[in-house]
């Protein structure tokens, strides 16, 4: 695969905001819920930059729309679309991906859910010239882990997770991130992933219920 489609792969399977239980619930519960709407705004930077046809390229805009529904306790489905992309004078670089996800949130601690996840991700990268277009797709399947903490209950979350796919010259992403709760419907998120080839930083919000 080409490395520069990892971000948006690594998009995909880290957007899954989450929200408090009661603390009433069965020692079964996730500690967090995953049935949310949401949406990310960032930056990806390759750590080489890209030369396309005379055009470097040292960054990318990007953005992410996802939504998730959990369907019983440690069991929950996510969809998200995700693309980044700039463009030069005469060249463009856009890569787009569409996936589905599946989590299983395990309680391990109080305030802690450990969550395996797998998908599938359709991934297309087109590269444009002077109005004349190419394109490459490629689809996988993702998997990672996250752990997701609460350090203030109902106010301060912190997660830290890794993603990779099933192709044999892909790279570990590495997932860092926080988020504040202004309610306990409204989540702001600022989260970092990094691998060999390339760094992200992204924004977000999401609507949880």
């Amino acid at each position: 695969m080409n490395k520069i489609i990892l971000p948006a792969v690594a998009m995909a399977l880290a957007t899954t905001p989450v929200q408090a239980q009661d603390a009433s619930g069965s020692s079964s519960q996730s500690n967090f819920t995953y049935s949310s709407l949401g949406i990310q705004l960032g930056k990806v930077t390759p750590e080489q930059e890209l030369v396309f046809l005379g055009e470097v390229y040292e960054e990318f805009g990007a953005a992410a729309i996802t939504g998730t529904v959990q369907l019983a306790n440690n069991f929950a489905i996510g969809g998200s679309s995700a693309a980044y992309a700039n463009s030069g004078n005469r060249t463009e670089i856009t890569n787009s991906s569409l996936s589905l996800n599946l989590f299983f949130p395990i309680p391990i601690a109080d305030r802690v859910d450990l969550v395996p996840r797998v998908g599938f991700v359709r991934v297309e990268t087109e590269f444009c010239a002077d109005g004349i277009c190419a394109s490459e797709d490629d689809s996988v399947v993702a998997y990672g882990l996250a752990s997701r903490i609460w350090v203030a209950p109902d106010k301060l979350e912190v997660n830290v997770g890794f993603s990779d796919v099933n192709e044999e010259d892909s790279e570990s992403t590495i997932a860092l991130g926080g988020a504040i709760w202004a309610t306990e419907n409204h989540r702001f998120a600022l989260d970092y992933e990094t691998s060999d080839s390339v760094d992200a930083v992204f924004v977000g919000y999401s609507y949880n219920w």
